[in-house]
């Protein structure tokens, strides 16, 4: 619950920050989109002025509060010694009896979809998918918040599933921290350069927004551990880059004798140095670009929205029944 209550103050600071900004950005916007139209085309310069732009704007304004509410949403108010913190108080149109019944409806409904493996001969229930995660959890709130059940064997099915939603929708972070640094280096850089303004703020947010939306759950982690390499796109080539700087440079004469070419490492070594600068600015403007794609990758498939438990009830089960 801590960590919930962290969050939602988080949730409720951005939200406030983002509204005292947004101005700022969207002047930015509208100034760039008149000086594309003015030369008449896009150009790479262009085209990397328009991936700023969507990763502060759409990324911080938009998806970044998002990606903090789906964070708070995700967690139950459940421990191992306590079970459900909060339980109710019920719905009080519905009796005890119907109560009962629509929890037993949706554990019904969630154990069609949880995977179950086998392990040492024994059938185990998993999550696999954001699909999944998200109609569990929905159905967790609903039964807790709206139901309290009275039967010991419902309450001791929920105790079962709650672990095993919490311990498979947690999440990892998987992003790339020399973007963190890059971005945090330019953060600096730009604060010597032209003192503290408006952008730092949200050039701050957008590494926040990086690394939140960096953290995968642990069923998408295990999928994509089988699926790809460890090693990323960015990841390899920064690694290439910092393995150039450490490379040695051998002159061979006629004579068959080979002396270290010290002048040739000097020259590779500070031109490696003024690319990973670059780069470092490169990277540092796009973290809240990189943060819409680590998004998309991330938490469209699980992504929660706001929804009431019995509007979500309603909506699964009563609206199914009269269709069918």
């Amino acid at each position: 619950m801590k960590n919930q209550n962290r969050l939602t103050i988080i949730f409720f600071i951005l939200i406030t920050a983002a509204l005292a900004i947004f101005p700022e950005i969207a002047v930015y916007a509208q100034e760039a989109a008149k000086k594309t139209k003015d030369t008449g085309g896009f150009g790479i310069g262009d085209i990397f002025e328009y991936a700023v732009i969507i990763g502060y704007l759409g990324g911080v304004f938009v998806l970044f509060p998002w990606i903090v509410y789906t964070n708070i949403k995700e967690q139950l108010p459940w421990s191992e010694e306590k079970g459900f913190e909060e339980m109710g108080p019920p719905d009080p149109n519905l009796s005890e009896e119907e109560r009962n019944r629509r929890a037993r409806e949706i554990l019904l409904e969630i154990d069609k979809k949880l995977t179950t493996y086998v392990e040492d001969g024994e059938e185990l229930i998993t999550i696999t998918k954001g699909k999944q995660a998200r109609f569990i959890r929905n159905g967790l709130e609903y039964i807790y918040k709206n139901l309290a059940p009275t039967e010991q064997d419902i309450i001791d099915r929920v105790n079962e599933i709650a672990p095993v939603y919490l311990n498979r929708t947690e999440r990892i972070f998987t992003g790339s921290k020399w973007i963190i640094g890059c971005s945090i280096f330019l953060g600096l850089f730009m604060l010597y350069m032209v003192g503290f303004t408006t952008f730092l703020i949200i050039h701050a947010i957008g590494i926040a927004f990086y690394i939140m939306s960096s953290r995968v759950p642990v069923y998408l982690f295990e999928k994509r551990i089988n699926r790809y390499s460890r090693k990323g796109i960015i990841g390899g080539l920064m690694g290439g880059l910092f393995i150039g700087m450490g490379a040695k440079h051998y002159k061979k004469y006629s004579d068959g004798t080979v002396e270290r070419d010290y002048d040739s490492e000097l020259s590779g070594g500070a031109l490696m140095i003024v690319l990973l600068v670059v780069a470092a600015m490169i990277l540092g403007f796009l973290a809240a670009a990189l943060g819409v794609v680590n998004f998309v990758m991330n938490y469209t498939n699980n992504a929660v929205m706001p929804q009431k438990p019995e509007k979500w009830y309603e909506k699964h089960f009563v609206m199914q029944k009269n269709d069918n």
